[in-house]
């Protein structure tokens, strides 16, 4: 288990991810970097480089956890079927105060009927360590 980023200063960190419709495992969700305990998300920005093609639907959830009640990104926040930067997206559940504990990223993406070809996103999250109390 890492502990999570947290630089000594007084600024505001951030944690960018990209991923892959592709991704192994991305279908049940892919751990990623590590948010550390007391950190409060400030928001978080998607930005769609390559639109996620599935026919029917294209979700793509950020979470701390395998669970809907910790989302920092649910579904219907994103359109994931268009180029462009989701800006200032409130996280929700356990994920909208101060974290209890470090906690991983977890990306998810899921899609129904013609499996896609193409998509990535780039996901940054910003946050406040509890360095300052």
């Amino acid at each position: 288990m890492s502990l999570g980023r947290q630089n000594a200063l007084q600024v505001i960190h951030y944690l960018r991810i990209k991923v892959n419709f592709n991704d192994a495992g991305i279908a049940s969700g892919v751990g990623k970097q590590w948010l550390p305990k007391g950190a409060l998300i400030l928001g978080t920005d998607v930005y769609i480089g390559a639109v996620f093609n599935a026919a029917t639907t294209n979700v793509l959830l950020v979470g701390t956890v395998g669970d809907a009640n910790n989302l920092i990104v649910a579904a219907g926040d994103v359109d994931e079927t268009a180029v462009a930067l989701t800006k200032g997206i409130k996280p929700t559940g356990a994920a909208l105060g101060p974290l209890a504990a470090p906690k991983q990223v977890q990306v998810t993406y899921t899609q129904t009927g013609t499996a896609a070809t193409a998509g990535t996103a780039t996901i940054v999250i910003a946050y406040v360590p509890d360095n300052d109390q």
